[in-house]
């Protein structure tokens, strides 16, 4: 799948060739068997070891960057104003900018998440809790990374095609059935109670069997909404099941934490290149209503305002990210207790429940504020959420406020064309892109199981 695979399997037989040539000729029994072991690489690393690890790497790759930062630029919540930025705020997203968000996700993150499952399950050594943990966070990872480029490798590609550096792609679809057969396993597998090794290493939920099981649920449900262009009510009907049993509170949120010795992914691009500000679509919406997130999102510029960067305008006196996302220890969402409200209150709207929309719709905004201002606001809340019954605009609004530095408003907007926003100044393309582009190394080298569908404008299967 990756280039320089194919290289080092070369290298290997080369290396092998020239031990057996050596070998042949000399007596090996003097040869300490542990004279070639690298202490820094050990061969079997312990699952409370590769846990963490992976964890973290979901933090950077998944929610955390790459990803994250160019979507929600073409969300306007950020606004590109120098080098690669700016050309993605005018929608130049180029094979060769993709290259180490694919690489990193399958490395660090499934390909580990797959050793992970193999381990938990290994003869005299079980541990469906571990199963079920790396379960909820392949499912996540398979969620984000199909949500952005459609169809995908996966059953072809890990433990499936183990060796394989031309795995076919699975379509959207299968990845979506995958998606919820790796959720339903979680439960059953968090549930069990033979054969049964603690979680350690957990830095999300500390080992939370409860707090994971609920992770899987709330999951559930964002995934069977995205499915609402294509299932209809019934995709409605399976998220407010999910619901029902995912994230009670924001206490339950899912969340990769980060400290002064493992610093914010956000905070690290900004100190070291700084080249996007805050989004005026965005910031324009938070001022309309002296929103209190305003501060925790958007840093005072020189002059002492929120100011916004209208898309592509390469306004470099605008706004930098607030605390809320860019402070060193600033946590890194995968979903919130706030996200699944919304899911809540749109599946009941639209399967004709006003009231109940209304409710769990109140509900997800007061949890936004909460957990973004430590305070819960309730005069800002009275004023201006909580009267009259909602509508479908103004969920997805206020989740596209809530859900900043997130990947889902990316998802949400497609899905719904909400919020509308403007086409950007000097935008390359007539429409906001709607996937990423798959990356020069699939096309170099698995060329032949690239889908057709490569383009910026080409529509996901779910957004036809």
């Amino acid at each position: 799948m990756k280039k320089h695979e194919s290289y080092k399997i070369k290298n290997l037989v080369l290396v092998l060739s020239l031990m057996l040539i050596s070998l042949s000729g000399c007596d090996s029994d003097w040869i300490d068997s542990d004279l070639n072991i690298d202490p820094d690489s050990p061969g079997d690393v312990p699952m409370a070891l590769i846990l963490p690890a992976v964890q973290q790497s979901m933090g950077y790759v998944l929610a955390g960057n790459d990803n994250t930062r160019t979507n929600n630029i073409w969300t306007q919540h950020f606004d590109g104003v120098s080098r690669q930025s700016f050309t993605e705020a005018r929608y130049q997203l180029t094979s060769a900018d993709v290259g180490n968000i694919w690489d990193a996700t399958y490395t660090d993150i499934l390909m580990n998440l797959d050793r992970l499952v193999e381990k938990s399950k290994n003869e005299g050594f079980e541990s469906p809790h571990f199963t079920g943990v790396a379960q909820v966070m392949q499912a996540t990872t398979l969620g984000i990374t199909t949500d952005l480029f459609g169809d995908i490798p996966f059953s072809n590609a890990l433990g499936g095609g183990q060796g394989n550096l031309k795995p076919a792609y699975d379509t959207q679809e299968q990845v979506y059935d995958t998606i919820f057969e790796l959720l339903d396993d979680a439960v059953v597998n968090l549930a069990a109670t033979a054969n049964v090794l603690p979680v350690k290493g957990d830095v999300i939920y500390g080992g939370s069997l409860t707090k994971w099981t609920k992770a899987a649920y709330s999951i559930k449900a964002r995934h069977y909404l995205q499915l609402s262009n294509v299932l209809g009510n019934e995709a409605y009907t399976k998220a407010l099941a999910a619901v029902e049993n995912g994230f009670a509170s924001n206490a339950d949120n899912y969340f990769v934490p980060f400290e002064d010795a493992n610093r914010n992914p956000i905070f690290q691009f900004m100190e070291q290149r700084g080249d996007i500000r805050m989004g005026a679509t965005f910031v324009n919406l938070l001022l309309a209503t002296d929103d209190p997130r305003l501060p925790f999102y958007v840093a005072e510029n020189a002059d002492g305002e929120f100011l916004g960067s209208v898309s592509g305008s390469e306004n470099a006196s605008a706004s930098l990210p607030g605390p809320y996302a860019a402070d060193p220890t600033s946590p890194v969402y995968l979903m919130t207790y706030a996200e699944l409200k919304f899911i809540e209150a749109e599946a009941h709207l639209a399967l004709g429940s006003p009231a109940l929309a209304t409710e769990a719709f109140q509900e997800a905004v007061a949890a936004s504020v909460l957990m973004v201002t430590g305070d819960a606001n309730t005069a800002w809340l009275d004023a201006n959420i909580n009267g009259g019954t909602v509508t479908l605009e103004e969920i997805i609004t206020q989740k596209y406020i809530s859900g900043f530095a997130t990947n889902q408003p990316y998802s949400d907007f497609r899905r719904t064309g909400f919020p509308n926003l403007p086409l950007a100044q000097g935008a390359v393309l007539s429409q906001i892109p709607v996937r990423f582009p798959y990356p020069q190394s699939e096309l170099d080298y698995n060329t032949e199981n690239v889908p057709a569908a490569r383009q910026l404008t080409d529509n996901l299967w779910w957004d036809q």
